[in-house]
């Protein structure tokens, strides 16, 4: 969805980070104009020479404390990054003092839950009913009950090759 997102607030090129086929192809159906896959080496090298230069934002959606690091490499000055990614292990978010600008490059992360409210919920269904964005389409496994709530982290933790979201259904 961040991918879709960018391509709805009218970002010219869309760099989405990842090696699973499924999500890869997906990204692109949303709206990504370059897959990279952080196995074919390292993604700040292969962004910055997809891009010319640094970017001028950044969605962390996924990796590690390490992702930071990177991010703020291939991050302009002035630009902005927005984390959305759970950050479940590690002690310390590695932030690196030269390319941040030793804290004077204007570098801003944000993070945190997507903001609730009426109005933000509103909007957000009428982008779904409009047919301008389809969540539907990340949907790969379906649960039902709260037995269904392990088998979905577990998929989520796992991350095999089909999976891009599962989703658990409460009748009741």
């Amino acid at each position: 969805m961040a991918v879709a997102a960018a391509a709805i607030r009218g970002a010219a090129n869309i760099y989405a980070v990842g090696s699973r086929k499924d999500c890869a192809d997906l990204a692109l159906e949303y709206g990504a104009t370059h897959i990279v896959n952080y196995r074919n080496g390292d993604i700040v090298e292969q962004i910055m020479k997809l891009n010319g230069g640094p970017v001028d934002k950044i969605v962390i959606a996924g990796g590690d404390v390490d992702t930071f690091d990177q991010a703020i490499r291939m991050l302009k000055p002035g630009g902005k990054i927005g984390n959305v990614n759970y950050l479940g292990v590690g002690d310390f978010v590695k932030i690196p003092r030269v390319e941040w600008g030793a804290g004077m490059g204007h570098k801003h992360i944000v993070g945190g839950l997507m903001p609730g409210g009426r109005l933000r919920s509103e909007k957000l269904a009428r982008l779904i009913t409009s047919g301008r964005i389809h969540p539907e389409k990340m949907i790969t496994h379906v649960f039902y009950g709260w037995e269904g709530v392990d088998k979905a982290l577990m998929l989520m933790k796992d991350k095999p090759a089909d999976l891009i979201k599962p989703l658990v259904i409460f009748d009741k």
